[in-house]
């Protein structure tokens, strides 16, 4: 028993590596109907490329009807953006920025971005430096 055990422990440890990535820092904002967040990792931790950080943009919707949305990710020089999303109560979108240079954002910080029909929505910034 103990034996399987140890085994699917194992096995977690390798999918949970391998399958997700878990974010450093992320901060969010309450919007009316879902929570719109930011997610940052530090380069040094995900592939010991220190001049670099790997970002991810998610809403959550919880409430009211369905809607189209646009995630983004904005530094003090750039608005990254992903395609239209139409999402629903219950659903979540998420795009995850990739690798980016440290040295490309001169205040260190990032911000989550989301527009829709409604307005433009944005979350506290995050460290990246």
């Amino acid at each position: 028993m103990l034996g399987k055990k140890l085994t699917i422990a194992a096995v977690t440890g390798v999918l949970v590596l391998s399958g997700s990535t878990a974010f450093a820092e992320s901060k969010s904002t309450s919007l009316s109907n879902g929570t719109l967040t930011i997610s940052e990792e530090d380069g040094c931790k995900v592939t010991g490329n220190c001049s670099l950080y790997y970002s991810s943009t998610s809403y959550k919707k919880t409430g009211g009807s369905k809607v189209d949305v646009r995630l983004g990710m904005s530094t003090s020089k750039e608005l990254y953006q992903d395609s239209w999303k139409t999402v629903s109560k219950g659903q979540t979108v998420s795009h995850s920025w990739g690798g980016l240079k440290k040295s490309a954002v001169p205040d260190c910080t990032i911000v989550g971005y989301m527009k829709a029909s409604t307005g433009d929505y944005y979350t506290p910034p995050v460290s990246v430096c």
